[in-house]
């Protein structure tokens, strides 16, 4: 019930195939065959497609052009891309075991609303000009669509072969080639809209409906034993992944691929009317039979034909696309200062599932634009291709009050040292530092001093990878702030990164977060500085929101980070926008981090964007590049060198996987390498563990945000509720049409929790998940604890366990152990801590590092997050691709980029300096 898309390979193969299509349905009347597109249009094609103008087509022979490259004296055409739309299996069991063929035309409708949406939204070209190609979106396709009803394993099927055509019309009238990647990375997107409008219809013909996750749906009555007794094709694919040692849930898109294609049965044709009577025999068997499937179709039938039901589903309709876009522009607007139109689409269809069609939406998307709730906006994507998009009324003002705080700050408040007490304190500094065998250099020593005679309430300290910003510039700052009699207070986004800092500082550490909600308050008339780390993954909203309280507690605000690297992953870019903006900013340009020529060389290209720099420095002998074709392979290879190193090594070697999927699937390689090596003992103990779903505020007021196992913690008492700040309650149903959900304390007592009335805003959500853990398992705590002593992102080693307890002993870093009861909640928050994400290492400094980069992971790897990687080394870097050649063309092209609300054109201009005083040194 998704959407696949697939290469065509040759225009013999590709008419041969569809030439059978459809037969079943020319009896009901049903066109098998249909011309679709502004393309096919525009060649004056539509009806049912004619078989040699369909093949001319393929072959790259469009009007009076003839596509494609010549090579060697050959011609290079590919013939197109098949995107099949696939009805839910309970609407293929509808139409083909009990009769209702009304949900054919409602199927065919709703194919014709993907189409459209891809049409406008994904249809483009490459244009050549002056050694530059650029992509020009061109809104127009030639498709050929197909309809079929039975699977290859002869099972009801209602789906639809759609042949995009390789060939789409330019502004200038010239038919070109289509450029074909949005189409592939935005596949689910296609599905979903499909699915969209097809839960409409299907509730318009007067069936209900039961949703599930990513706006799937099946129609109620029809049980999951019928469904199950017509999946032949979904068991064989299950029971190949289960060989592989995964499921249809845990493995990848790849492996779920391979698993399809590996059983794939070839076409076999079959007599229809004797399919339908072996369909009617299993739906029988499975407790379908005559009298039950003919009820469902008559009462449908008569629901459908009631002006009442009509009436109902138009005005549910206004209403409810209204309240999706609003719900759907939060949600995205959240993640998002800028997103595309067709993403808007899908969550608002997603939001509206069954009572808005495609057209409300777009309405109610104009609506909201007319209100100047939404704003026109280009959305950029990771490789830098333009699509129509919007931002929010609140995004824009989140960055105009962000901006507004830090110029009017300018100038404001007395420095901290003049310029000569500052050069004083810096001499002094490194002076020291010297005789201790470090030296400082010229970005430093400027850097300290400019930070320290600043006038402004908001200053940055902007500096690469290693460029020693904690303990030269920050560490001089701090004291010279505290010997003046100010409180310094260290802050960060997450809270292992906040606790380095104070360390190092020797001062508080704290969240932002945190800091925001409870701020230590420093004596009456004493002057506050708060040093900010990482400050690049601060979002608009947060950074608005401290600027706010800078401002009203008089404090000045150090912002401290690296625009080169890795971002929020909530919305806005507020470190770079502030440089963009004026903030007056000290930056460090010299790495000191790498003891290895050849690393720096490669950290210095991929500050560059130059991934092939970069790599041939690590030929050179910053590290070496491994390639594999196969994941599994390069897992298993990363696997067994990682644990043929000693224990002091591994502690020593950080290991990246960009997504968390890989992450978890690359942690098992690793642990059973270890059990093979003796690293982890004994028998292994199984528990829950709880991840963080890490909801936006929108998802986490959506009931379908939640599944029942969920542990729910809220960050705050409501008493009224007999509901405790921090407790664990367990989700044990849902009502999504109340927006209720049903929770269970450890001690039993039920909560009726509200979603649309209390607690949503101040809760956080986690997921159960599998974990085993085994004596010298590395983990690492998930969750900040403070009463129990537990930092978000600390280590720890399993140094012993008693399964009959169910207990574990662990010890951390400093030699302290604490002992966690493996069956309560609080102390379900851990994780194995053998691979990092890129954004979870951000921050961390290893000796050596290992890397899996797959070139094809579109949103995880780029220029931001390769530059996080290998500049995480001291010594070496080993990075294991799928290509070499495709990982460098990859991340050249995805800059990693995010934008902001408000452009760079559009941002205030600084006030005017207001006259401050002449320094406290």
């Amino acid at each position: 019930m998704v959407a696949s898309v697939s290469a065509l390979t040759s225009s013999g193969q590709a008419a041969s195939y569809y030439e059978s299509a459809g037969e079943y349905y020319a009896d009901g009347g049903q066109s098998p065959s249909e011309w679709q597109g502004k393309g096919a249009e525009a060649l004056g094609l539509s009806g049912d497609i004619d078989r040699d103008q369909f093949r001319d087509l393929l072959d790259g022979k469009v009007a009076d052009q003839q596509l494609g490259t010549m090579r060697e004296g050959k011609l290079e055409h590919r013939p197109g891309w098949d995107v099949t739309l696939s009805a839910p299996k309970s609407v293929s069991i509808m139409v083909e075991v009990a009769g209702d063929r009304r949900l054919i035309a409602a199927h065919g409708a709703a194919v014709k609303t993907a189409l459209a949406h891809v049409e406008q939204h994904m249809s483009a070209t490459r244009i050549r000009d002056a050694g530059t190609v650029n992509r020009e979106a061109t809104g127009n396709l030639v498709v050929a669509s197909f309809q079929h009803g039975t699977s290859r394993a002869q099972d009801p099927q209602l789906h639809t072969h759609n042949v995009i055509l390789n060939a789409t019309k330019g502004e200038d009238g010239t038919w070109r080639s289509l450029e074909p990647r949005a189409i592939y990375q935005l596949q689910k997107q296609i599905g979903a809209i499909y699915r969209q409008e097809l839960a409409l219809k299907v509730r318009e013909l007067g069936y209900e409906i039961e949703t599930g996750k990513g706006s799937t749906f099946e129609i109620k009555g029809v049980s999951p034993e019928v469904m199950a007794a017509f999946s032949t094709r979904s068991a064989e694919i299950e029971a190949a992944l289960d060989e592989r040692g995964t499921s249809r849930d845990a493995a990848t898109a790849a492996e779920k691929q391979v698993a399809a294609l590996d059983t794939r049965q070839a076409k076999v044709a079959a007599d229809p009317a004797a399919l339908v009577v072996d369909w009617r025999d299993t739906a029988s068997a499975a407790g379908f039979g005559p009298e039950a499937r003919l009820a469902m179709v008559k009462e449908a039938e008569a629901i459908a034909a009631s002006k009442d039901h009509r009436t109902t589903m138009e005005l549910q309709g206004d209403s409810a696309a209204s309240h999706a876009v609003a719900h759907a522009a939060d949600k995205l607007g959240e993640r998002q200062s800028v997103f595309s139109t067709a993403a808007l689409h899908e969550e608002a269809g997603r939001v509206g599932l069954g009572k808005v069609s495609y057209a409300q939406i777009g309405e109610a998307i104009a609506s909201a634009t007319k209100q100047g709730e939404l704003i026109d906006r280009t959305h950029i994507d990771r490789r830098g291709a333009e699509f129509a998009g919007f931002t929010t009324r609140q995004n824009v003002e989140t960055e105009a009050k962000m901006l507004r705080i830090e110029a009017e700050g300018r100038g404001t408040l007395s420095p901290i040292a003049s310029p000569l007490a500052a050069a004083k304190a810096v001499a002094s500094a490194a002076a020291q530092a010297e005789r201790a065998g470090l030296g400082w250099n010229a970005d430093q020593r400027q850097a300290t001093e400019q930070l320290l005679a600043s006038r402004n309430r908001v200053t940055g300290l902007q500096g690469y990878a290693g460029t020693a910003k904690t303990t030269t510039v920050l560490a001089t700052f701090a004291r010279e702030a505290e010997a003046r009699g100010m409180a310094v207070t260290a802050l960060a986004p997450t809270a292992a990164a906040a606790m380095v800092l104070g360390d190092a500082l020797g001062t508080r550490g704290d969240t932002v977060a945190r800091h925001m909600l409870s701020p230590e308050r420093p004596s009456p008339g004493q002057a506050a500085a708060w040093i900010v780390d990482e400050a690049s993954l601060l979002s608009a909203r947060d950074t608005a929101r401290l600027f706010d309280l800078a401002e009203k507690q008089n404090a000045r605000v150090v912002l401290v980070g690296d625009v080169k690297q890795l971002g929020s992953v909530e919305a806005g870019a507020a470190f770079a926008q502030l440089q963009g903006a004026g903030m007056e900013t000290a930056k460090l340009g010299e790495i000191v981090r790498q003891t290895n020529t050849a690393t720096k060389d490669a950290v210095l290209a991929s500050i560059e964007g130059d991934a092939k720099k970069a790599l041939a420095a690590l030929d050179r002998g910053g590290g070496r590049i491994v390639e594999n074709a196969d994941r599994a392979e390069r897992f298993a290879a990363i696997a067994e060198q990682y644990a043929k190193l000693d224990k002091a090594s591994r502690a020593r070697t950080l290991v990246i996987e960009p997504s968390r999927e890989g992450r978890d699937a690359l942690t098992a390689d690793i642990r059973d390498a270890l059990a093979k090596s003796g690293a982890l003992t004994g028998p292994g103990v199984t528990m829950q563990s709880l991840a963080n779903k890490g909801l936006t505020r929108a998802e986490a007021r959506d009931p379908m945000s939640y599944d029942k196992g969920d542990v729910v913690r809220f960050t705050r008492d409501y008493a009224d509720k007999g509901v405790a700040r921090g407790e664990a309650y367990r989700v044990e149903s849902i009502d999504p049409t109340k927006s209720a959900i049903a929770l269970k304390s450890e001690d039993g007592r039920e909560v009726d929790w509200r979603l649309r009335q209390w607690g949503a805003g101040n809760s956080q959500t986690f997921a159960p998940q599998s974990l085993e853990l085994k004596t010298g398992d590395s983990i690492r705590f998930t969750r900040n604890d403070r009463e129990a002593g537990r930092i978000n992102g600390a280590r720890g080693e399993v140094t012993a366990i008693d399964a009959q307890a169910r207990t574990a002993e662990i010890r951390n870093p400093r030699g302290q152990t604490q002992t966690l009861n493996l069956d309560a909640a609080r102390d379900q928050h851990i994780a194995h801590a053998y691979v990092d994400t890129a954004f979870a290492a951000q921050g961390r400094t290893a000796d050596h590092v290992m890397i899996h980069a797959d070139s094809k992971a579109t949103n995880l790897v780029d220029q931001k997050s390769f530059y996080v990687g290998i500049s995480r080394a001291k010594e070496s870097v080993a990075i294991f691709t799928n290509d070499r050649a495709k990982l460098v063309s990859a991340i050249n092209e995805r800059a990693g980029q995010v934008q902001a609300a408000i452009a760079q054109a559009a941002m205030p201009t600084p006030a005017a300096s207001k006259a401050a005083g002449a320094g406290l040194g």
